[in-house]
């Protein structure tokens, strides 16, 4: 009987170490992904941060909003990610010229570039615009 009783014990010692190496790891790898996270989110608030579009002017015709912008951050912005709203509905889908600096060709739009939107959309005289980065950024303008 004494033998049995010690290797119940060995037994259940080895599978509560095997059950702590599992937990450990689990412990690890979910610490690690939580880190990760957190340092993309670091770098997406930094980018905000960064980020400034100024209006150089607007209008708003009733059925078009044309807007010039300048990227003044320091970050480059994917003009194909830009969300646009016009006075509070989302028009993204109705955008017909995304233009840098005249080139409908790029997706890039760099610090101190010019571009131009163009937005198909039923507005009044004077519209509420805003664009809204892949960072999270928003930028809120009046167009007449």
């Amino acid at each position: 009987m004494g033998f049995s009783v010690a290797a119940a014990a060995a037994i259940l010692f080895a599978g509560a170490l095997v059950s702590f190496a599992v937990i450990v790891e689990s412990v690890e790898t979910a610490t690690e992904s939580v880190r990760d996270a957190q340092g993309r989110e670091d770098v997406r608030v930094a980018e905000a941060l960064n980020t400034r579009i100024v209006l150089l002017n607007g209008s708003a015709n009733g059925t078009v909003v044309d807007l010039n912008l300048t990227n003044n951050g320091s970050v480059v912005i994917h003009v194909r990610a830009l969300e646009v709203l016009v006075n509070g509905t989302l028009y993204t889908g109705a955008v017909t010229l995304r233009a840098v600096e005249g080139s409908t060709a790029t997706n890039l739009w760099a610090p101190g570039q010019a571009l131009r939107l163009t937005v198909q959309a039923p507005v009044p005289a004077i519209a509420s615009v805003k664009i809204v980065t892949e960072t999270g950024y928003t930028f809120q303008g009046w167009v007449s």
